[in-house]
């Protein structure tokens, strides 16, 4: 599906996995892809604090350049204030300048540039990505898990 992500259409998340058509095979449906990343309700552990765990909300897949603004933010995009306007960034550091992060006029623009600095193709080919919403359980369910 990488190699043509405008072919392609998703459908659904099954138990299988994502649904996919092929626009060009009479929306006929392949073989589902299997999430790595686990299924709704499935609690994940935090490896950097092994006290913590997520539980997955919800699943999906979609083309990258589907991002929205307030989904870069979730990624961890920040907003700074610098000469009377906002900027957005402060994830991707600069070449030119190692004690500081670069920044753009939108969320969505500085997650682009993030996402190219680790896959240089995936946001010009619009790719298909997974789409994971976590929260945050309960420390008194971790413990008492």
């Amino acid at each position: 599906m990488q190699q043509e992500p405008g072919r392609y259409q998703y459908r659904e998340l099954a138990a299988a996995g994502a649904l996919f058509e092929d626009l060009r095979h009479n929306q006929a449906l392949l073989p589902p892809v299997a999430c790595p990343f686990g299924q709704p309700g499935e609690k994940l552990r935090v490896l950097e604090d092994p006290a913590s765990s997520l539980r997955v909300v919800s699943i999906r897949a979609e083309q990258v350049r589907c991002l929205t603004d307030a989904e870069a933010l979730a990624e961890g995009i920040r907003p700074r204030e610098k000469a009377g306007r906002v900027q957005w960034g402060g994830v991707e550091p600069d070449p030119d300048n190692p004690d500081d992060f670069c920044w753009y006029n939108s969320p969505t623009a500085a997650f682009q540039a993030l996402l190219a600095s680790i896959y240089p193709t995936a946001w010009a080919r619009n790719e298909w990505v997974w789409v994971i919403e976590f929260e945050r359980v309960p420390d008194e369910e971790v413990l008492g898990a």
